[in-house]
């Protein structure tokens, strides 16, 4: 087995854990009517009603276990989640769109919006989070419309902002996010909390709907201004972040509700442990670097190799998201596929005996249909120099991987905890 196959396996077996099937029972159990969560107990004979709401990737997948858990006890609810033809029994199912919000999120919000409304003091619910919910559920603050709001987020995405200042931006325009969908909540709240956010800050995952924010509009007009793309935004954007710097629009609730509880599930931590536990059963040695995938995606690839000359291990696992600044609009691929991209080139350039994969584990990288792609010294003497430079300046990667057989295709995974990278020793 080469290690390109061999490196497949790993993130298999690492995307398999991260799985709702495989972790939400290892958190929540029913015995009778006592609803455990963790180390809290809720008796369900206490409540009038149970509902069950959700956004994110995950929201489905996360659905289907809490159906299997409470069955008939849950009196209604409504998920918002990527397109998917399949249906639960008790729960309503809204699909949005990601990563650009579309009519489709807004609509979803409404409808979400619509039924947390009937939620009384004297009911019990259960909201499933996971990322993905800042596109798939939006709102955004009068008088912004939806070409607005979708060009705000795509001038963020093209230009490198880190996932926490493109959600502290969208806190501050939206009518949900940052603890918003929240404020009117007086029933006890359970959120079961899928994160993808390195560091896994509750303030961030989803755009922290039913939690809170850290950010101000002044932080977060200083983020646009930074990155010089503050005067490019629609001018109701500008206007509003200004009229919020004035005090003229509230602030988004700073401390989070006592009555809504936040349970951390899983995150990308449980999956490196999956891919570590992988690893070594293939016999390999291995470690989690310490360095976590972010920031820009050429200067990871650099500490990604500095890693590996400083470490004696057979097989390096990295975890988290970087970020590209794209600069063609006509490509097709993702920050996962741009990564092994830079990676072979160095691989070619320099001789390096690896393996190398990084792929998402929501299984949709970018606007292509993979989630990565997995390389090794091996597809020097196959490929094109030339080609290879020509789709890394033009954001084309999954064309190129896609002749080269390397993809990592899983579909849409129904989970959600960021990037994984693999680096093995020799081909």
């Amino acid at each position: 087995m080469d290690n390109r196959t061999v490196a497949r396996e790993i993130f298999s077996d690492a995307l398999e854990a991260s799985l709702p099937k495989n972790f939400i029972s290892k958190h929540c159990r029913l015995e009778q009517n006592l609803l455990y969560v963790q180390s809290d107990v809720y008796n369900l004979d206490s409540y009038k009603n149970v509902y069950v709401f959700g956004s994110g990737k995950a929201a489905f997948t996360m659905a289907q276990e809490i159906e299997k858990l409470l069955g008939e006890r849950i009196h209604k609810g409504l998920i918002v989640a990527p397109k998917t033809d399949e249906r639960l029994k008790f729960v309503q199912v809204c699909e949005g769109s990601h990563p650009l919000p579309s009519q489709k999120s807004f609509d979803a919000a409404c409808e979400l919006m619509e039924m947390m409304k009937e939620v009384q003091k004297e009911d019990l619910f259960i909201y499933l989070l996971s990322g993905g919910s800042s596109a798939l559920i939006e709102l955004p603050l009068e008088p912004i419309s939806l070409e607005e709001f979708q060009k705000t987020t795509e001038l963020m995405l093209h230009n490198a902002l880190e996932i926490q200042e493109i959600n502290a931006v969208r806190k501050h325009i939206s009518q949900i996010k940052g603890g918003r969908l929240a404020q009117n909540l007086e029933a006890d709240g359970v959120v079961l909390v899928l994160s993808d956010i390195l560091g896994d800050d509750l303030y961030s995952i989803g755009s922290a709907p039913l939690y809170a924010d850290k950010s101000s509009f002044a932080q977060a007009k200083e983020t646009l201004q930074t990155k010089k793309i503050f005067h490019l935004l629609p001018l109701s954007v500008q206007n509003l972040f200004n009229q919020g710097c004035d005090g003229e629009i509230d602030e988004t609730p700073k401390s989070p509700k006592e009555n809504v509880k936040h349970y951390l599930l899983a995150s990308n931590t449980l999956a490196l442990n999956a891919a570590k536990e992988s690893a070594t059963k293939h016999g390999l040695s291995v470690k989690i670097a310490q360095n976590a995938m972010q920031g820009d995606v050429d200067e990871m690839i650099k500490e990604m190799l500095k890693t590996l000359q400083e470490s004696e291990e057979q097989c390096i696992l990295f975890g988290g998201e970087c970020t590209v600044k794209v600069t063609s609009e006509n490509g097709q691929g993702g920050r996962n596929q741009h990564s092994v991209a830079l990676m072979l080139e160095k691989i070619c350039q320099e001789s390096l005996d690896i393996c190398f994969l990084s792929a998402g584990t929501d299984g949709i990288d970018g606007n292509s249909n993979a989630a990565g792609a997995v390389v090794s010294k091996a597809d020097c003497s196959t490929i094109k120099q030339e080609e290879l430079q020509k789709c890394i300046k033009e954001f084309d990667t999954h064309n190129f991987f896609k002749k080269l057989n390397a993809l990592v295709v899983t579909g849409a995974s129904g989970t959600n905890v960021i990037d994984i990278a693999i680096i093995i020793k020799g081909e």
